[in-house]
């Protein structure tokens, strides 16, 4: 259960239904669940180490703000273990990850004109899981999926119809790269792809916000 408790409460914040800012009525959520207060502050303790959650004494859980500068410098280490990550991943994937690849980048392709930023992120998040498993490296995926989920909340403050069908066809491309530089076991390839990717959401970001 407590996973479960876990999953819930993590997707709403990373989704923004639960809002920057926003206290988390835990003896509400208890009830939503069906579960007791204790899975809920065990969840809300390691949420607040994965830097989603600020529990404030005597006040209780707030869902950590979304800041431009925290989501700037986890783009920025994510350029470095990502960019490892796809290189170790391109020297041991296998046929099979690769073909689970390419049925992602098919789902993607559904989704340029169509789906929601929850979709894309959804799918983004099977695409990251191939590659964390082709790495066989845990700790270093696990940074990874850490700075993930402090940028991805970022675009759901930005209206979909600005961003959801550049952003799903930048999806598409990075995935396709990857894809070809697999296939080669090409891990200077691979590594470019990932870092090409972080750079293009850097530089929208920057576009977007105008920094």
């Amino acid at each position: 259960m407590a996973k479960e408790v876990y999953s819930v409460i993590k997707g709403r914040i990373l989704s923004g239904a639960y809002e920057s800012g926003e206290f988390i009525n835990e003896i509400a959520l208890a009830e939503e669940l069906n579960v007791s207060r204790t899975p809920i502050r065990e969840t809300l303790a390691r949420l607040e180490w994965e830097k989603l959650v600020t529990i404030i004494p005597r006040a209780g859980a707030m869902v950590a703000p979304a800041e431009l500068n925290a989501v700037k410098e986890a783009y920025q280490v994510r350029l470095i273990l990502e960019g490892d990550l796809g290189r170790r991943a391109a020297l041991r994937v296998t046929q099979t990850q690769i073909e689970q690849l390419e049925a992602i980048k098919r789902k993607c392709e559904g989704l340029v004109n169509a789906g929601t930023q929850d979709d894309l992120n959804a799918l983004s998040r099977e695409y990251r899981a191939v590659l964390g498993a082709a790495a066989s490296n845990k700790t270093l995926f696990e940074m990874s999926e850490l700075l993930f989920n402090v940028t991805v909340r970022v675009w759901h403050t930005i209206p979909e119809k600005d961003a959801h069908a550049e952003l799903a066809s930048a999806l598409i491309a990075e995935i396709g790269a990857i894809i070809e530089a697999f296939k080669a076991k090409d891990g200077d390839a691979a590594q470019k792809a990932m870092q090409d990717a972080i750079r293009y959401y850097t530089e929208k970001l920057r576009r977007l916000f105008r920094e």
